[in-house]
C-alpha cells in the first residue's frame, strides 16, 4: 500500500509537481530564451539592451520584415498606413541603439518614435506615415503659380 502512494501521486502532489515543473520551464525560458537571436525571414537581431546596443543583420528583406522581427523580439508596436511591406528588399549590417538604427532605416519615411523608459528598448511605438519626404516636397505648379500660394 505504501509503494501505491507514492507511484501514484495524490492530487494535491500532483499539482505540486506540475508547479515545480512549470516553475522550472519559466526560469529556462527567461534565462536561455532571451540570448538566441531573432531570425526572421532575411532578419537577425542580436542584443538584449536595445537602449544601448544591439546588432542587426538585414539581408535582403524589405522594411516592414524588418520592423516584424523587431516587433517579434522587443514587442515594440507598429502603426501607420505605410509600413514598409511594399518596399524593394535592403540589405545591411548596422549596429548601435534602437533609436539610431530606426533612424536610419525610417530616414526616407515621415515617422515618430514613441519613447517609454518602461520598454527595456526605450521605444514603445513607431508611427509611420504614409506620405514620404518626396511627396511632402512643393510641385512646381504650371503658368509660374507657386507652390505657397493658393490657384485663384
Amino acid at each position: 500500500m505504501v509503494g501505491k502512494e507514492l507511484a501514484r501521486p495524490t492530487g494535491l502532489r500532483r499539482h505540486l509537481v506540475i508547479l515545480r515543473f512549470l516553475t522550472a520551464a519559466t526560469l529556462f525560458v527567461c534565462l536561455f530564451g532571451q540570448a538566441t537571436p531573432v531570425r526572421a525571414e532575411g532578419v537577425t537581431i542580436n542584443g538584449e539592451h536595445p537602449a544601448q546596443k544591439i546588432d542587426m543583420n538585414i539581408d535582403n528583406a524589405p522594411l516592414g520584415d524588418v520592423l516584424k522581427a523587431l516587433h517579434e523580439k522587443y514587442g515594440i508596436e507598429i502603426a501607420g498606413v505605410d509600413n514598409g511591406e511594399a518596399d524593394d528588399p535592403i540589405s545591411m549590417t548596422i549596429s548601435g541603439n534602437l533609436p539610431s538604427i530606426l533612424e536610419r532605416l525610417l530616414r526616407n519615411r515621415n515617422y515618430m518614435l514613441v519613447r517609454s523608459h518602461k520598454n527595456v528598448t526605450g521605444v514603445e511605438k513607431i508611427l509611420i506615415t504614409a506620405v514620404t519626404h518626396d511627396d511632402a516636397a512643393p510641385k512646381n505648379k504650371p503658368n509660374g503659380a507657386s507652390a505657397n500660394r493658393p490657384d485663384p
